[in-house]
């Protein structure tokens, strides 16, 4: 492919994923905090709620990431998960005084949204190659 220039630099497109990530986290919880106050969402359901939002924060920052860095997507991918979960560790150790709980099942959510995002990104781009065919004359 010719090179067109527009790709970011690797500090600069992993902030821009973490800042989507976690603006869709705490969006998210909005949301969810809402469904609760109107009771269309009982406290028993909040657990799967948090675990389809950590998974899809993390897929979308892991992607937005991919697209502007556009190249070395396996350490991007990485590379954004942990930024995700460093971020989601230090929200913690700052409001909540460091009182961490299912932090295994969060970085099990966050690397499978941010591996979902490096698997469908491998099959992006990718049009079906059609062989030329020879003509046999006789």
């Amino acid at each position: 492919q010719k090179p067109i220039g527009r790709a970011v630099s690797m500090p600069k497109g992993l902030a821009l994923g973490g800042i989507a990530s976690l603006g869709i986290t705490v969006a998210g919880a909005a949301v969810i905090a809402k469904l609760l106050e109107t009771e269309r969402v009982g406290e028993s359901m909040v657990g799967y709620a948090v675990m389809v939002l950590l998974l899809g924060s993390s897929f979308s920052g892991t992607w937005i990431s991919q697209r502007r860095i556009k190249r070395r997507l396996l350490l991007v991918s990485l590379l954004s998960g942990g930024i995700y979960f460093a971020l989601l560790l230090s929200i913690t150790a700052l409001f909540f005084g460091g009182q961490y709980e299912a932090v295994g099942v969060t970085g099990l959510l966050i690397l499978g949204g941010s591996g979902t995002a490096l698997l469908l990104a491998g099959r992006i781009g990718r049009g079906v190659e059609r062989k030329k065919r020879r003509r046999v004359t006789c």
